[in-house]
């Protein structure tokens, strides 16, 4: 699969980014986690279509100011561009990441009925001739954007600051077409874009914000490129956390550590594992060779480290609360990133 090929080329592996920052008792780490798509794209889908199959809302629809010296009150914005901002925003972060061969974007709307909230999905025959004009194997269809939107003001009383806001949720309806094999996949989500502006003068707070129109449109532009994470494997930004405590191995480790060689210390914190008698030590180290191997990429291995960190926490009869978080926090990640792999395996066509 060619696509497959360039989206893992462009792949910038984790570990190369990884950053350590020491806190009492802890180490704190960033890394990447790669996760799975909400959608899954045949093997054979290399040449992708974007249609707009919606309606623009109202003008007076879903537009809502609620200042303090006024009621709740509806206004008037032209928004008939969002669908076309936000899919061309879907494109562009799409050919980015060079996950499939060519994508293409069809402009105008598709969709036959006036409707502007009710979901209807385009005709069959008429995706299986598209696909055939424009050499398609999948479409992705927009069947509905629609934002609401509030301008309103707060204000901090122990700061003395007038803090004005804008803030539009928009409520989206996708599907995905592969004609040829007559399947279609369809789901509902939701975006939420904020702005806010703050000064000491009420009107110089409300006179920050963007303008209106201006705004919604560009939260279009924010949210349609958010939106490439339900068509392809995206990487999260996720936090892991070392124990510190007093030992020579475990600083040998750690010593290891802040020059990336991650198997010496997988060594010396192994040994230190077998070694020790203490329960609460051995809570510890188990967690951190956990981390250690998640770090490396081997999950299973991460997770029966952070399985024995459990274990030996189920025979113990005091330990730190706020330490035990961390464990059982890192076994629910693993967990979830094991039930993962064999989408994202699927997904990248491994």
């Amino acid at each position: 699969m060619d696509h497959i090929q360039s989206f893992l080329q462009s792949i910038v592996i984790f570990l190369l980014g990884i950053f350590l920052t020491a806190c009492s008792g802890m180490l704190f780490t960033s890394i990447d986690v790669l996760r799975p798509a909400k959608v899954n794209f045949p093997e054979d889908v290399n040449h992708l279509l974007i249609v707009n199959n919606s309606r623009p809302q109202p003008h007076t629809y879903g537009h809502t100011t609620e200042l303090f010296d006024e009621s709740n009150e509806a206004v008037s914005i032209e928004t008939d561009s969002l669908a076309l901002f936000s899919l061309a925003s879907l494109s562009e972060a799409m050919a980015e990441k060079e996950f499939f061969s060519s994508i293409h974007l069809m402009h105008e709307s598709i969709k036959k009925d006036s409707s502007f909230s009710e979901v209807t999905y385009p005709d069959r025959d008429y995706l299986v001739d598209l696909c055939r004009k424009e050499g398609a194997e999948g479409i992705i269809s927009l069947n509905r954007i629609i934002v609401n939107d509030k301008l309103g003001e707060l204000y901090d009383m122990s700061q003395a600051l007038y803090i004005a806001y804008l803030e539009a949720i928009y409520d989206y309806n996708w599907s995905v077409h592969f004609p040829a094999k007559n399947q279609i996949y369809s789901f509902a989500a939701k975006d939420t874009v904020y702005w806010e502006s703050e000064s000491y003068y009420r009107e110089r707070a409300v006179n920050g914000l963007p303008d209106r129109r201006d705004a919604l449109i560009d939260g279009a532009l924010i949210s349609g490129r958010r939106s490439v994470s339900k068509f392809i494997p995206y990487w999260e930004q996720s936090d892991r956390y070392f124990f510190k405590f007093q030992d020579k191995k475990l600083k040998q480790g750690f010593d290891s550590l802040y020059v990336k060689n991650w198997d010496a210390a997988i060594d010396i914190w192994t040994d230190l594992l077998e070694k020790t008698s203490r329960k609460s030590k051995k809570i510890k180290t188990a967690h951190n060779l956990s981390v250690l191997y998640e770090i490396k990429g081997d999950i299973q291995q991460a997770y029966d480290y952070s399985n024995q960190a459990m274990d030996v926490y189920m025979d113990i009869l005091l330990f730190d609360y706020r330490s035990i978080l961390f464990v059982v926090q890192q076994n629910e990640f693993l967990r979830k990133r094991l039930a993962e792999m064999s989408l994202l395996n699927k997904q990248l066509g491994n």
